[in-house]
């Protein structure tokens, strides 16, 4: 690949070669889209299409600006949002083909990785050690509290969990999925309530509605899909709580054609929930620089773990896909 480290355009940028690479649901919406493009335009049959939302690489060359970085580092991609930092330089995440071998960053959409941490980990660090920081961060959370984490087998969720190790607060989890106890009781979930997502309320549940007798109701809901959960938790969510969210779960149904069958929430119903209880919905979107360093400086010093489900490599590119998006467990 060409790259002029003396062009002008070029004086921040930086020339990295991947490593390694992820994928997650906002790839399955890029993927699906541009196969159903696909299908309607034959000539781009037989063309390549390049995703992935995170990666690690190392830096073989830097701009004639560039004094934060030098060849040979390691780097991930810094989602800073909502401002990148510099002006004319998107915020958000750094790429849609972190699967591209080669590609030039500018300077602010990387950050470096320490030695510490693997490659595997590092390619699929960014993006839920950024959110997760920034969740936590907008919190606040005070000791002694009651957090709630929904969808707990979800990236983000895991993260969060994770995150919240080193403070002192009891930290439950929500899911519909079996067979999973043992991690989440070893990653320091003081109690699991396992949900029938079809309860129009979740006090309806019997097991959410023994926690909430129990402990009273949660300081705090940190929720990945607001579109599955938030009316249904309004009811457990204590005077003065918060519930942050960073996302919704249909993504992309209709790249396939099908609409989604989840209620319609009522925002009347919600926001006078939240005005009569004194609640506070927060919407988070990635997060800060302060916030990946944050994570990152804690993965380094043993204090934030990351759950790994499995590295693939070489040609085994139908068993990655397989693993990532079709496997129920």
């Amino acid at each position: 690949i060409e790259f002029d480290n003396q062009l002008p355009d070029n004086k921040f940028n930086i020339l990295v070669k991947k490593i390694a690479f992820s994928c997650n649901y906002r790839d399955k919406h890029f993927i699906l889209k541009m196969s159903k493009m696909a299908q309607a335009k034959p000539e781009i049959q037989n063309r390549f299409f390049t995703v992935g939302s995170e990666f690690v690489g190392e830096v073989v060359d830097i701009g004639a600006g560039v004094t934060d970085f030098k060849i040979g580092d390691k780097v991930i991609g810094n989602n800073k949002y909502p401002h990148s930092g510099v002006e004319g330089v998107l915020a958000g995440i750094p790429t849609n083909k972190a699967s591209q071998e080669y590609q030039i960053f500018h300077q602010v959409k990387l950050i470096k990785v320490p030695p510490e941490m693997p490659d595997e980990v590092a390619a699929a660090f960014s993006i839920g050690g950024q959110t997760a920081y920034s969740m936590i961060r907008k919190l606040a959370v005070t000791e002694g509290s009651n957090l709630l984490v929904t969808a707990a087998r979800s990236n983000t969720s895991l993260f969060v969990i994770n995150a919240l190790q080193k403070y002192q607060v009891n930290v439950y989890v929500m899911t519909t999925s079996k067979d999973f106890d043992d991690i989440f009781y070893k990653m320091g979930v003081k109690k699991i309530i396992r949900i029938n997502p079809d309860f129009d309320n979740f006090v309806e549940d019997r097991a959410a509605k023994e926690i909430v007798q129990e402990i009273g109701k949660f300081d705090y809901i940190v929720d990945p899909f607001f579109d599955l959960h938030l009316e249904k938790l309004m009811s457990i969510l204590a005077t003065g709580g918060k519930y942050i969210t960073c996302g919704l779960y249909d993504q992309y149904l209709e790249m396939i054609d099908r609409e989604s069958d989840r209620f319609q929430m009522d925002a009347s119903q919600i926001l006078t929930s939240a005005r009569i209880n004194n609640i506070q919905i927060i919407g988070n979107c990635i997060g800060e620089t302060e916030d990946l360093e944050a994570a990152i400086q804690d993965y380094a010093s043993g204090a934030l773990k990351v759950e790994i489900d499995s590295v693939f490599s070489g040609n085994q590119v139908g068993e990655f896909f397989e693993r990532t998006y079709n496997a129920k467990d």
